[in-house]
């Protein structure tokens, strides 16, 4: 049995979901061969870093614009231009991806971005070519027309309401699976924030406010922090720059007020160490940085979410109580203010994250894919949770 992954680098959340299947895959079923490909290295230089930087460009300095296209293609007139799109696409990146089907023979192909799945499965050389079956992790609490292809295999979404969007857009519901938004399997494992705080260089014994900024360091987190270090009390602020080293440079040189402290991290692999020490977390509310924060029970502020899926997951992070919105640096220093001097308020957030979290939703995924009948325990997961 071989399973081929396949994430676009558009974003770092996408090859975050990739790598915690991957992960999953070598932990619980060692007996499956497993390939894990950004499907951007597989096309031409020049389109990976088009691709890839158009998004980022375009989410830090026209979020605005791209709510707006976001908005406007999310229609099912808009599918005639989309596979216009894809084939155009296809022009240039379906060898590349079928070159790696062929030397590979995956048994199934498990996608967490829809550019490898629509690429493959719009292509005219899966009539004259083997394909195997193509399933799609959505890798957000919402999903967009762009993903949709009516010969995906079978669909992992993060809720049930993702699910009737899915099905809404014309997907049989038999199709779709309620797993969870793929995250690393370390979520799934028991930890105390005293351990937690000691490997992540934090004081235990101080109240801790975890700030984001993805895995590219994207968004105004300078002026978050700012934010942060405004608001009363005594407390310990640990940002995570990610692979931003100008950030954290500029980061570094900040003086936390007196009786707070300041920790500055870059590219971090211990995520769970920071959730699980963390009182709150103040980030943009990507579809992988929350489930991962939900998954430790971590209150989450989300912070001047952009327009399209971060709003859509801001949405439903609200609505089931795990988080609450700032929209500008006053309000962000009101809610931490808020959270900080109210225990009640995080205890009944972190109570409404831990509701929706599915830590072990990487497992469920690779088990379905390599057919080992998790669909009994999915369904008991599910019931338990709904059960009063």
């Amino acid at each position: 049995m071989r399973i081929l992954i396949l994430a676009a680098s558009a974003g770092a959340g996408h090859l975050r979901a990739a790598q915690a299947l991957e992960a999953a895959s070598r932990e619980s079923r060692p007996d499956v061969g497993v390939m894990n490909v950004d499907a951007l290295d597989r096309t031409p230089k020049l389109f990976k870093k088009w691709y890839a930087q158009s998004y980022l460009q375009a989410v830090n300095h026209i979020p605005k614009v791209w709510g707006y296209f976001y908005e406007a293609y999310d229609r099912k007139t808009q599918s005639s231009r989309t596979a216009k799109v894809m084939r155009l696409l296809d022009r240039f990146n379906a060898a590349g991806l079928y070159s790696l089907v062929d030397e590979f023979k995956p048994d199934r192909i498990l996608t967490t971005h829809f550019l490898p799945s629509n690429v493959l499965l719009s292509s005219k050389r899966k009539e004259r070519a083997f394909l195997p079956p193509v399933s799609v992790c959505v890798t957000d609490y919402d999903i967009h027309f762009f993903w949709i292809h009516p010969d995906v295999t079978r669909w992992y979404v993060g809720s049930e309401e993702v699910k009737w969007q899915v099905h809404r857009k014309g997907v049989p519901l038999d199709r779709i699976v309620v797993a969870g938004i793929p995250i690393h399997p370390v979520f799934s494992k028991e930890r105390t924030r005293l351990a937690a705080a000691a490997a992540a260089g934090l004081d235990p014994a101080m109240p801790t406010v975890l700030v984001l900024s993805g895995g590219f360091g994207v968004g105004h987190i300078a002026e978050t922090v700012e934010a942060v270090l405004k608001a009363q009390g005594d407390f310990q602020v640990a940002v995570v720059c990610g692979r931003n080293e100008d950030l954290k440079k500029q980061l570094g040189q900040l003086k936390a007020p007196q009786g707070k402290r300041l920790e500055v991290r870059g590219f971090v692999t211990d995520m769970e160490n920071y959730l699980t020490a963390a009182d709150f977390v103040v980030t943009k509310p990507g579809g992988l940085s929350v489930s991962e924060a939900i998954a430790r029970g971590c209150p989450i502020v989300a912070y001047a979410p952009i327009p399209g899926q971060e709003e859509r997951n801001c949405d439903y992070l609200m609505e089931s109580g795990a988080a609450v919105k700032a929209k500008d640096p006053a309000t962000l220093e009101y809610k931490i203010r808020l959270l900080l001097t109210d225990e009640g308020v995080r205890r009944r957030m972190a109570e409404a994250a831990r509701r929706i979290a599915r830590p072990r939703a990487a497992y469920d995924i690779v088990g379905l894919e390599a057919g080992s009948g998790v669909e009994q325990a999915l369904a008991g997961r599910v019931a338990t949770r709904r059960a009063p």
